[in-house]
């Protein structure tokens, strides 16, 4: 962060606005010397980024926790590419050990850090689809992701050939989006 930083943000050990997506706005209110204009600015210089505050209404859920009720899920879906799904999800999960899992938009979705990556998208039943769905995603370069939308990219994969084939791009894209996530 710039010389502008609070002294109470200083003071609390927050240097850099990266840190601040770990917190949530009301947490950072309850700093002494920091208030609504600070949090204002703060949110303005993170939204810049492509970056937010941490949102109090989304609950911490344990590693295992979410692995179990995704193999759960897993276990019960009734998907014509279920073996091909399960493929995906390896590749994914193998691209960095703090990616996390769990379930939204009834199908697999995977986050980095508490930022959603990429979910699957199981209502298309010709073919696997990968919805990303993160702001940075607009600034990975890949002939992988499909679509021109502000905030979101498409993948599609047509069968395990066509995945081992896409494999690289894949691992690359999520890498990418990683790094411009830890900026």
């Amino acid at each position: 962060m710039k010389s502008k930083n609070p002294k109470g943000l200083k003071n609390a050990g927050y240097t850099k606005l990266k840190q601040l997506t770990k917190v949530t706005e009301a947490e950072l209110l309850k700093i002494h010397g920091v208030g609504p204009k600070a949090v204002g600015m703060l949110r303005e210089a993170l939204k810049a980024k492509g970056i937010s505050f941490a949102t109090a209404n989304k609950p911490k859920v344990k590693k295992e926790e979410s692995v179990s009720a995704v193999e759960k899920f897993m276990k019960n879906l009734d998907h014509p590419f279920k073996a091909e799904v399960e493929v995906v999800r390896e590749i994914i999960k193998k691209v960095n050990k703090n990616i996390t899992e769990e379930i939204k938009w009834n199908a697999p979705t995977f986050s980095y850090m508490g930022e959603y990556l990429v979910t699957f998208n199981l209502w298309e039943k010709k073919k696997i689809h990968l919805v990303f769905h993160n702001p940075m995603i607009s600034k990975v370069k890949s002939k992988l992701l499909d679509g021109d939308y502000d905030h979101k990219r498409m993948a599609y994969f047509s069968d395990k050939k066509d995945i081992q084939a896409k494999k690289p791009a894949l691992e690359k894209a999520l890498k990418d989006l990683i790094k411009l996530q830890n900026k």
